[in-house]
């Protein structure tokens, strides 16, 4: 599984006026199951995505189509994990890839 942190590079008023894409680019990566949660940081400097198990790669390409990094008001700092203990309700979302596969 991975932890997306998301950091603002630019102002809010930069960041907001690309909000909507980016919240239907959220929406149709958890329509498809590939994020399981996602929201902001508070105080507001970024966002945090939680990503379910797949290789660093296909993470790598669909964070590359955020909009807020295609226009370049955010960077993303991916942190991979091996969930190895969840509740039942997340077992399915736990990994089936060795690290880094």
């Amino acid at each position: 599984m991975y932890v997306v942190l998301v950091h603002y590079t630019a102002p809010l008023a930069e960041v907001d006026a690309l909000l909507a894409d980016h919240s239907e680019w959220l929406a149709h990566h958890q329509d498809s199951g590939e994020f399981i949660a996602a929201g902001r940081r508070h105080p507001r400097t970024g966002g945090v995505i939680i990503a379910r198990s797949m290789s660093r790669g296909q993470l790598d390409a669909i964070l590359a189509t955020d909009p807020f990094v295609v226009h370049k008001v955010a960077k993303q700092e991916v942190i991979e994990f091996q969930a190895l203990r969840t509740i039942p309700e997340l077992a399915e979302y736990a990994d089936h890839l060795t690290p880094s596969e």
